[in-house]
Parts: structure tokens; C-alpha cells; sequence
């Protein structure tokens, strides 16, 4: 509770315009005015009383001041305040103004004269003045004001006193304390020296209750007013406590009867301090928990931290997890919190399926096998087989497969005749057992077969030009394989390619070649011969190309160009000539034949 204290201060001038005149009208004197500081005093306070006094112009000689009094008004024997002697002469038109100090042990106004003794210098006459005063003493203190929020119970929290210093003067040896019932306080004591008047100075403090409900706690200040006097203060404010905890949070995926699942505990830190020393740890009956314990060194306000842990049921129903959070406040308690959540465990399904398939390419088959996994716990160790009285099957591992998901490998297998029966075997580890399955597939080859494709003979330059693609029909390479122009009593190989090395022809593919041949008359063919390795056995093979088209028009010869007169008149001369000689030939041959039957 705050106490606010006001001292009001009147200063009354009943006579301000009566000055007090000497009965010698050589001199002419007065008090003009009185002022006072502080002019709101407090009990205890110095106050200082200053009159002024005046010798005006019209003055004969100066005024000596022998004495200046402050005493109480009325009575024939008043209390003196202040009393001050022997001031000097105070020159014709001249003025003087005499500090007094006084204090004031209670409050209340008190009616006071300023009384001023002297005598002219001339002919040492006295005089006396007076000057009434009113001083109201009021009985106020400095103002505290204690500020502290609500807090969480164990936590420390802030708060602050705030010291202002309304007197008219500063107060001094200012000391500060804060205590407090079932309340630990830090920094509980603040040692200010001064505080001027008018201002204010802030303390900050800290505190902390263990336990939760409301406290009280009290700022007690201490100090001295500029009149020497020591005074106390004390506010009072209640702050309540409450039970606030970090939020944990477990979060589980499904888990198996046998198989280790991963888990997460999170700390949602609320309680407007940030924690230290955290450490979370997490246990359960009939459950093996791996990774068990986390430790955080501070989880700052308003943020949250994860802790993972592995756990495996031993069997499938409801187990409970319980994660433990331990920790420090900021104000240096240490405190638990637990959370406990059930988990349903399901029992181990083992499942797995696989899908066989033949793969072919090149010179080598393969069987491609996806694993599934129909169950509820990852396949691990995966081991997948193949074996086969005709063939050599490779084999291969996967790591994890997990619930609901599958994973292909492709096993190598190498024939030793056209067909082969394939048996692979699966295993692998699902929980604490063992696992098995498999199946059977078929696979087949074709061996290399080159066949000559896309043939076309056309004239070139005098020969005919014979192209085509060497394809492979097999299912598997065939290699060095050589296109060539077989050599007849009517076709012969012809530069520039009498043969076509082809080289390697991989299964299902081909590669062009183009060979050369002259031919003597019209042929209806130009035989080719193709020859090839498969598995290290070569083969040969007479493939016969349609040349008939490609001979009549390379003997027929190169066709008139129309757009050539000369040459349209020479060719069928010279065709004309070569019958007339033909049939000139035939007549002589005939008529020597006749003579030589005579």
C-alpha cells in the first residue's frame, strides 16, 4: 500500500505593505520582504527564513543591525528559532538580507515575527522592526511504490520499487529493503546515498515463491531528511503464485509386438523463465526403452525441445510410457514433471510376397523380383536367391523394406542350354524371427541369328551397289559378323567394298553395311554371304539379293538426255549402224556356208 503525504507551506505578510518606520525621522528603515526555503517543510527540515532589510534614499545615516531574531508571535516570553547578532551598517539606500535557520519537530503552522534590533550610526539612536510570518509544517515522507507481477511457483520473478522524493529538499543515507513472507528474495537490500527532491530512482529486485497461493512482500526505505532527521517507510504489495509446469508431450508411431519403434517427447516451456539442466528420461513396463534419456542445457521461454527414444513392446495389448522432465528455475529450484500415455501394440504379422518376371538382353537373361511387404514390421536382411540345374543365378541383399512398400533386384543368369527353371528363395528378419518364401519362373533364349534385311541392289558407276542391315534375331550378340559378295562364274566383287566387316551385332538390333559387285550380262541375283561367331561357334549363311532390275538397266546403259539435240541424233545412228553390220555379218556368214556346201 502506498501512503502519499502532502506538507503545504503559506507564508502570510500581514504588515508587507506597513513597514515598521523608527520614531527618529532621520531614519527611514524596514523589512521589505522574508522569503523562505524549503516552502513546504517537513518536521525535522532546516528551513531558511531570510528577511530583507532596507535603508531607503530619504535615510540621514546608515543602519547598524545589531540583532536579528525569529520568535514565536504573542506571549511576553515567545520561543526564539533563530537569532543572529552583529550584522554590520546597512549604507543610506542600501539593503541587507540576513539567512536564519530553524527547524520544526512537528507539524502544524506556526505564527512567527521577525524582529530586527539596530540604531542609526549618526546619533546611535535604536530602533526596532518586526515583520509577521506564517509557516505551515505538514507531516509528509517520500513515496514507494512496489511493483511485482504474478509468478509461477519455483520460478523467480522480477519486480521493482520505486522511490520518489517529493520534499522540498533531498533526502540523504537513503536505504532500501525488500522482504517478504514464504518469498525468497535476491538483491533484497539497495543502498541509494541521495535522492534530490523532486526525482526518483527505481530498484529492481528478484523473488520467488516455492509455493503456490499469495505472498506478501514489503519495501521498507530508511533515511535522512536535510534537517537530520531519520524517518521510515514501508509499502506493502501481494503477488500471487501459481502452479505452472512445462507441457511434455509423447508422440508414438504404431508399434509392433517384437519390433523397435521410434518415439518423441516435447517440452513446451510457458512458464516466463527459461529452464535449465533439463533432462528427460523415459521408461514403461513390458517395454525395452533404447536412448532413454535426453539432457537440454537451457530451454529458453516461450520455445519447446524434442527428445527421441526407441522403444520395443515385448507383446502385443497396451504398455504405458512415462517421460520424466527434471529441470532447474531461474531461480534455482529444481523441479519434476511426468507424463504418462498408453500405447496400443498390435501382434507381429509376417507377410511377404514376391513377384518374379524374366528380364532379356544381350547375351545374358535375368529374373527380376520385387519383395513386398504385406505385414505390419519392417523386413530386414533381406536375402533374395535364385538357383537352376541349367543356369548360373546370382543373388542379392536389401537392407529394409518397410510395412506396406516393396523393393525390386534383378538376378543375372547365365543359360547353358535354350530354357532354364528358375527357383528363388526370399529371406529375411521381421522382429526377433526369421522368415521365408519363394517362387519359380521360366527363362528362355534365342540364340544370335544374323539375317541380311532391307536389301536393295542399284547401278553404280558400271557395278552395282548392294545395301542392307545385318540383323540380329537372336536373343543374344552375334559377333564378327562379315557381309561379303560371293565370287560366280557372272558376279564378281568389286572395289570399293568387295566385303562389309560389321563387327558386333547386339540381340534385337542391326548395322548397315553396303558391298560392291560387277556382273557379266543380265543375273537375276548376287548371292551374299553373311558369316558370324554366337557363343564362339561360327556361322554361315548364302543369302541371294534381287539383282534382276539392277542388271537389265546397268547392261541397258545410261538413258538419252532429250535435252541434248546432237546426242539424239548420234545414238540412234550408231544403234543403226551396229544392226546394218549385224545383218551384213549374217548374210556373208550365210553365203560362205552355201559355197562351202557346193
Amino acid at each position: 500500500m502506498n501512503r502519499n503525504k502532502t506538507v503545504a507551506f503559506l507564508v502570510l505578510l500581514a504588515v508587507a505593505s506597513l513597514p515598521a518606520v523608527s520614531a527618529a525621522t532621520s531614519i527611514d528603515v524596514t523589512i521589505s520582504n522574508v522569503e523562505v526555503s524549503p516552502s513546504d517543510p517537513v518536521p525535522g527540515d532546516e528551513v531558511t527564513i531570510e528577511p530583507t532589510i532596507e535603508n531607503f534614499d530619504s535615510s540621514s545615516a546608515g543602519y547598524f543591525v545589531d540583532r536579528v531574531r525569529v520568535v514565536e508571535a504573542g506571549g511576553n516570553d515567545p520561543d526564539e528559532y533563530a537569532d543572529v547578532k552583529d550584522l554590520g551598517t546597512i549604507p543610506v539606500g542600501g539593503t541587507k538580507t540576513v539567512p536564519l535557520s530553524a527547524t520544526f519537530e512537528e507539524p502544524g503552522t506556526y505564527d512567527l515575527r521577525v524582529r530586527v534590533s539596530g540604531r542609526e550610526t549618526a546619533n546611535d539612536q535604536r530602533t526596532q522592526l518586526s515583520y509577521p510570518l506564517s509557516i505551515t509544517v505538514e507531516d509528509r515522507t517520500p513515496q514507494l511504490d512496489v511493483n511485482a507481477n504474478d509468478s509461477a511457483a519455483g520460478v523467480r520473478a522480477d519486480g521493482e520499487v520505486t522511490v520518489a522524493n517529493s520534499l522540498g529538499s533531498p533526502i540523504e543515507n537513503v536505504e532500501l529493503t525488500v522482504d517478504g513472507e514464504t518469498v525468497t528474495i535476491a538483491n533484497r537490500r539497495a543502498v541509494l546515498a541521495t535522492v534530490e527532491s523532486n526525482a526518483s530512482r527505481t530498484v529492481e529486485f528478484d523473488y520467488r515463491a516455492d509455493e503456490p497461493g499469495t505472498h506478501r512482500m514489503t519495501a521498507t526505505l530508511t533515511y535522512t531528511t536535510s534537517g537530520g532527521v531519520t524517518d521510515t517507510v514501508t509499502d506493502t504489495v501481494t503477488v500471487r503464485t501459481t502452479e505452472q509446469r512445462p507441457q511434455l508431450d509423447i508422440d508414438t508411431n504404431g508399434s509392433t509386438a517384437g519390433i523397435e519403434t521410434d518415439g518423441t517427447v516435447t517440452i513446451a516451456n510457458g512458464l516466463g523463465a527459461a529452464l535449465t539442466n533439463a533432462e528427460v528420461t523415459v521408461s514403461g513396463e513390458g517395454v525395452t526403452v533404447r536412448n532413454d534419456r535426453t539432457v537440454f542445457t537451457r530451454v529458453a521461454d516461450g520455445e519447446s525441445a524434442t527428445a527421441n527414444f526407441d522403444f520395443r513392446p515385448a507383446e502385443a495389448g497396451e504398455q504405458e510410457l512415462t517421460a520424466t522432465l527434471r529441470y532447474s528455475t531461474r531461480g534455482g529450484a529444481t523441479r519434476t514433471v511426468t507424463e504418462t500415455v498408453t500405447v496400443e501394440t498390435d501382434p507381429l504379422r509376417d507377410r511377404v510376397a514376391i513377384d518374379l518376371s524374366s528380364v532379356e538382353g544381350g547375351n545374358a537373361q535375368a529374373v527380376k523380383v520385387s519383395v513386398l511387404n504385406q505385414g505390419n514390421a519392417p523386413l530386414s536382411n533381406v536375402s533374395v536367391r535364385g538357383r537352376s540345374p541349367n543356369a548360373t543365378v546370382g543373388q542379392a541383399l536389401l537392407d529394409r523394406v518397410a510395412p506396406g512398400e516393396s523393393r525390386t533386384v534383378r538376378l543375372n543368369a547365365s543359360l547353358s542350354g535354350d530354357s532354364a527353371t528358375v527357383e528363388v528363395e526370399t529371406t529375411y528378419d521381421v522382429g526377433d524371427q526369421r522368415g521365408r518364401t519363394s517362387g519359380s519362373t521360366a527363362l528362355t533364349q534365342t540364340p544370335g541369328t544374323i539375317g541380311l534385311t532391307g536389301i536393295e541392289v542399284v547401278p553404280d558407276g558400271g557395278r552395282l551397289r548392294i545395301s542392307g542391315s545385318a540383323s540380329n534375331l537372336g536373343t543374344t550378340d552375334a559377333q564378327s559378323v562379315l557381309v561379303s559378295v560371293v565370287d560366280t562364274e557372272r558376279v564378281t566383287p568389286s572395289a570399293p567394298n568387295q566385303e562389309f566387316f560389321v563387327g558386333t551385332v547386339p540381340a534385337s538390333d542391326f548395322v548397315s553395311f553396303d558391298v560392291y559387285a560387277t556382273v557379266q550380262g543380265n543375273v537375276s541375283t548376287v548371292p551374299l554371304e553373311v558369316e558370324y561367331l554366337v557363343d564362339g561357334e561360327r556361322h554361315t549363311r548364302t543369302v541371294e539379293a534381287d539383282a534382276a532390275g539392277a542388271s537389265r538397266a546397268l547392261a541397258a546403259g545410261p538413258r538419252p538426255d532429250p535435252s541434248n539435240s546432237s546426242g539424239g541424233f548420234l545414238l540412234p545412228a550408231v544403234v543403226a549402224g551396229i544392226v546394218v553390220l549385224g545383218v551384213v555379218a549374217v548374210v556373208v556368214r550365210a553365203w560362205r556356208n552355201s559355197r562351202g556346201g557346193d
